[in-house]
């Protein structure tokens, strides 16, 4: 660049935002001395005193990068200093004192300065570059803190929470540490019923109450997701104050909102263990409370730990089972009962695990886990797949189309592809799409029903039929009814194991039945195992049954032998 292209210095300086540093001093000739020292490269704001300072920091109007305070004037320098470190807004501000006293440093250093400068002022170039670096290092710090924070409650977001966990470990090697998962029930719902801005009140009073405790003791608090709360401190033994203090909390901003927590601690952390592992551990401990009425507490045992190491093989070994197909469908026969006698009707696909490492693996232990760890949509399309190849197989085999009705978790609904997929899997196969069935339970509709319900529009939309299971589960139930695409109504066994117990049961199964015809829908009751409930629901216009009553679920080969006892038909 050439001279005559060369910025001055106060060209330069007009690229940049210009910081604003408050000068505080009752004496004149020094407001006056600071101020020509700063003003080429600050813009430079004035108080003669700790009171008119306070004014224009409280004020928030003007942004103030950094103060350089007088420590002896009326309302003086540490009087100012105390309610800096009482006042979050202005906490965050560096602060330098200017002094000849030497004996005011280290009182000064206890209440939070930063920085001394001394007077009487002697190199003004030393003095603009310490204030600079000073506001920079402040900046930097206060970048990282956006980054390592979450926006709302300002604790540590998880990643960093992570991170200062394992410097945690490192600075106290020989202190015993505790993990806690702190989760609010069903917080989804108040956010529904009370507004997103009390939501929001809410996790902050919690957080706000959280860091208190914490204060006590050495440890950290996190958030995680949702309204999911971590913290890892020193080992206590009693954790039974921790639910009350944050009921105490919640009420101070919500007094007429109910709430509940489920605190997971997993104890004496092994410091070499993942984080990841160890936090896990803690939610999965809390997560078991989600049922729970009477007790919000829960610590990780012996028992628990060898189940969840269990599980944790389960997920190492789960893409080698996949690829082996160590999953195996099984089909349960479902049957019309409105004649002399039950009709096969078609077949609900189940699967079960065959390992050779663990055996059978029961659908109890593995598809909540999967859920949980995002691998179910892998299982999901594995059997999607399979289903429709069994449906072409049968069709060449024996010369019948048999209807499967597919279980499609939540999950799925988020995949963008999840329509194109079902339909590459059915077409490909020449199956006809009416024969395939997809079923979702109805709690899935009810919790997310805007993202729910129009994936499975499209789904009824291009020629598959849509099944409900579960009917009769959620809260919303018969309300929502109108608004859900549906063909098939699947009452919730629950209700069938009830009908020998409870009269009521009885009442809400005929209802359903009735409001299913209102539909032109048909209902299937699953879980069917007595004379009683079959000839209760058939008598009541149940349509189809399925259950241990009529027949387990089947292997491929005994369904291949029911199809041909059902059809007549041996293999061609």
């Amino acid at each position: 660049m050439s001279d005559n292209n060369k910025l001055t210095n106060n060209e330069r300086n007009s690229f940049f935002v210009q910081r604003t540093v408050l000068v505080v001093d009752d004496e004149e000739i020094n407001l006056d001395i600071m101020s020509t020292i700063l003003m080429d490269n600050f813009h430079v704001l004035q108080a003669r005193d700790g009171k008119e300072a306070l004014d224009i920091l409280l004020n928030g109007e003007q942004k103030i990068d950094l103060v350089l305070l007088d420590v002896f004037m009326p309302m003086d320098g540490r009087e100012v200093l105390k309610v800096r470190q009482e006042t979050p807004s202005i906490k965050r501000i560096p602060f330098i004192v200017c002094t000849s006293d030497k004996n005011i440093e280290e009182e000064c250093f206890h209440l939070g300065v930063n920085d001394f400068i001394k007077k009487p002022y002697e190199n003004p170039d030393i003095i603009v570059a310490r204030i600079k670096r000073m506001i920079e290092l402040y900046e930097d710090r206060s970048i990282l803190k956006e980054v390592e924070r979450d926006k709302l409650t300002n604790l540590y977001n998880i990643e960093f929470f992570k991170k200062y966990a394992k410097q945690f470990d490192a600075n106290y090697p020989d202190v015993q540490k505790d993990m806690i998962s702190i989760s609010i029930n069903r917080f989804r719902l108040i956010n529904e019923l009370y507004g997103r801005a009390l939501g929001d009140k809410i996790l902050l009073a919690i957080a706000e109450q959280l860091t208190k405790c914490i204060s006590n003791c050495n440890g950290l608090v996190g958030k995680d997701e949702g309204s999911t709360f971590v913290i890892y401190c020193e080992h206590h033994d009693a954790y039974e104050i921790l639910p009350i203090k944050l009921d105490e909390a919640v009420k101070r901003v919500a007094s007429d909102v109910n709430i509940s927590f489920r605190i997971g601690i997993y104890p004496n952390v092994d410091p070499s263990l993942n984080k990841e592992i160890v936090m896990g551990r803690a939610k999965t401990t809390a997560d078991t409370l989600v049922n729970e009425f009477t007790k919000n507490i829960e610590v990780y045992n012996d028992e628990r730990q060898a189940k969840t190491l269990h599980m944790e093989k389960l997920i190492d070994v789960f893409p080698q089972a996949l690829a082996e197909e160590q999953f195996k469908l099984f089909f349960q026969p479902k049957y019309y009962i409105q004649g002399d006698k039950p009709v096969f009707a078609s077949a609900e696909v189940l699967v079960r695990w065959i390992s050779p490492k663990f055996g059978f693996v029961s659908p109890g232990d593995f598809i909540s886990l999967f859920e949980e760890n995002g691998l179910i949509s892998k299982l999901d399309s594995y059997i999607l797949e399979k289903a429709a190849k069994y449906m072409r197989l049968w069709k060449e085999k024996y010369g019948v189309d048999i209807p499967l009705s597919i279980n499609l978790s939540r999950v799925d609904i988020y995949k963008p592809n999840l329509v194109e997929e079902i339909i590459n899997y059915v077409d490909s196969n020449n199956v006809p799409r009416e024969k395939y069935y997809i079923e979702i339970t109805e709690s899935a509709f009810v919790e997310d029903a805007k993202q729910v319900i129009p994936v499975i529009e499209n789904i009824r939309n291009n020629g598959f039929k849509i099944e409900i299971d579960d009917f009769g589960s959620g809260y919303s139930s018969f309300g929502a009814l109108a608004d859900l695409p549906f063909d098939v109504l699947k009452i919730d066994m629950r209700f069938i194991r009830a009908i020998e117990k409870n009269p009521k049961a009885k009442g809400i199964i005929k209802m359903i039945i009735n409001l299913a015809k209102l539909f032109n829908a048909t209902t299937i009751a699953e879980g069917v195992e007595t004379e009683e409930h079959y000839q209760f629901l058939k008598e009541s216009g149940c349509d189809i049954i399925q259950g241990f009553y009529l027949s387990k679920p089947l292997s491929i080969d005994d369904f291949e032998l029911l199809i041909q006892k059902e059809f007549g038909k041996n293999e061609r």
